[in-house]
């Protein structure tokens, strides 16, 4: 679906931009296309300094991907210059799109710092507002150096939960990496994830499920994810899937077993995840989209991530 000219050009700009998430990554973007590509053309607009993948539907062009799935959005550069951006904006209005539709767009980032250009107005109506949150922790460099930037009451309760934890004989938090305990990992993960709310079983549908399954088989083989999970007895009761990237650790999606709230399962296995990152010399831990009240339990602060409507004039 992507020519080897393409696959190219992408390739040399993920190697050398200065801003990225895994969401920019060519691999990524390809099991989108794999599952979700149906009622879309696709163009791959780009100059000597920055590039971006398009899908386009009814005159509508957006980066590939979708806001159920993506957590950020960024248009890959080399070099921070107007004017080629300018350009950029140019060539792909000149697919004869009506709209160009930016979505999940860091507060930031370049990608956002461009688009607020008020140049783009001469030429463009631009209307944007504000999507949604995603927090995070910048790390310290140990664990009491974490606790002790959380307030006072959010340290106390996490002490205490660990405390009770504790208290249990057959317990056990860990991360996983390798391919060979993909089943393990794909079994538990959508069992806990579907058992975690109404909600989130009815996210995970069939064809949700085979992208998922698809990307942590494609991730676990380039090293790149990170499986958390909380056991107790030997039984999985929490567990959460990251990617480990360009040292962020991005949370991508989480699963608990409710029948073991008053352990507070999901929080300390993220908590768990947290403490093995800051020992793991890991400089970020992003929570990612959604404003859930344990981010902020856990010391997270908020960037904002902003959709962009461009029309010209």
């Amino acid at each position: 679906m992507i020519s080897s000219k393409i696959e190219n050009i992408w390739k040399s700009f993920e190697e050398n931009c200065k801003e990225k998430t895994p969401y920019d990554l060519m691999f990524w973007k390809s099991i989108w296309l794999k599952h979700f590509s149906e009622g879309y053309s696709f163009e791959y607009i780009y100059n000597d300094n920055l590039f971006v993948p398009i899908k386009i539907k009814d005159s509508i062009g957006s980066i590939i991907g979708d806001k159920d799935i993506v957590d950020y959005n960024n248009i890959l550069l080399l070099n921070h210059n107007f004017s080629d951006f300018e350009d950029l904006i140019n060539r792909i209005f000149a697919l004869k799109i009506n709209k160009f539709e930016v979505f999940s767009i860091s507060e930031n980032s370049s990608t956002f710092k461009n688009l607020s250009n008020k140049k783009l107005l001469n030429d463009y109506n631009i209307n944007f507002q504000k999507e949604d949150v995603s927090p995070y922790l910048n790390l310290p460099n140990n664990w009491d150096e974490y606790l002790s930037l959380l307030s006072k009451k959010n340290r106390h309760e996490l002490r205490r939960k660990i405390r009770r934890l504790e208290q249990i004989d057959d317990f056990i938090s860990g991360d996983y990496s390798s391919i060979d305990h993909k089943d393990e990992i794909l079994y538990d993960f959508f069992r806990l994830h579907k058992m975690s709310s109404t909600e989130k079983d009815m996210f995970m549908t069939k064809k949700m499920e085979t992208f998922f399954r698809d990307l942590i088989i494609e991730m676990l083989e380039k090293n790149t994810l990170l499986y958390s999970y909380l056991k107790i007895e030997n039984k999985t009761v929490a567990c959460s899937i990251s990617f480990l990237y360009e040292k962020i650790r991005f949370l991508y999606n989480s699963g608990f077993d409710p029948s073991y709230n008053s352990f507070s399962s999901g929080l300390l296995n993220h908590a768990f995840a947290i403490k093995r990152s800051i020992e793991q010399k890991v400089e970020v831990f992003d929570f990612m989209r959604g404003d859930e009240r344990y981010k902020y339990d856990l010391g997270a602060s908020d960037k904002s991530l902003y959709t962009f409507q461009i029309e010209k004039k």
